[in-house]
């Protein structure tokens, strides 16, 4: 054998399982490619104020598909997946493989719906409740208090309300 033939066997014979891998995608992996691959999408068209495509210009319309393709082709590196292998999986997927895809997007929405919900009621909740009292020169904000200190309640209403000693009634002109 020539030394030729047998490095083209010898990297035939290396290339041929990394080929087979190549287009395998579990249906979990298609998924969030999908759920990135449309939230990319999405923040383009948000970016151009949502218009449909009959809303805009030539110009427009090519832009706003060039920074799609580009969004797209960011997803796809990040996942490290070409959009040709891509595009081929999906299209080879029958009915199974579909609802399998389709159920695994579901658990992924549910995990984050659960992430944010665990997030949100930390995020909100209050730390240190500070009260001011008053609002004017004879009530004056008390901002720094000694820590320790008794809370000050007040009864009755704030000085300077007077009230009144007598109703008075309303006169009539006729």
């Amino acid at each position: 054998m020539s030394r030729r033939l047998s490095v083209l066997l010898l990297s035939t014979w290396l290339m041929t399982p990394n080929l087979a891998l190549a287009g395998d995608l579990t249906p979990e992996q298609m998924a969030r490619i999908r759920r990135a691959e449309k939230a990319a999408v999405d923040k383009v068209n948000a970016a151009h104020g949502n218009k449909k495509s009959s809303e805009m210009s030539n110009s427009e319309r090519r832009e706003m598909i060039r920074e799609q393709q580009e969004a797209v082709q960011k997803v796809m590196d990040e996942h490290g997946v070409s959009p040709k292998d891509y595009a081929r999986q999906s299209a080879r997927m029958g009915p199974k493989q579909n609802e399998q895809v389709a159920a695994a997007e579901k658990a992924l929405q549910e995990k984050e719906k659960a992430a944010a919900s665990a997030r949100s009621p930390q995020g909100k909740e209050p730390g240190e409740i500070q009260i001011q009292e008053g609002f004017n020169e004879d009530n004056p904000v008390m901002l720094d208090e000694q820590e320790g200190a008794p809370p000050v309640v007040e009864h009755g209403l704030p000085a300077g309300e007077e009230t009144p000693s007598e109703p008075s009634e309303p006169t009539v002109k006729e």
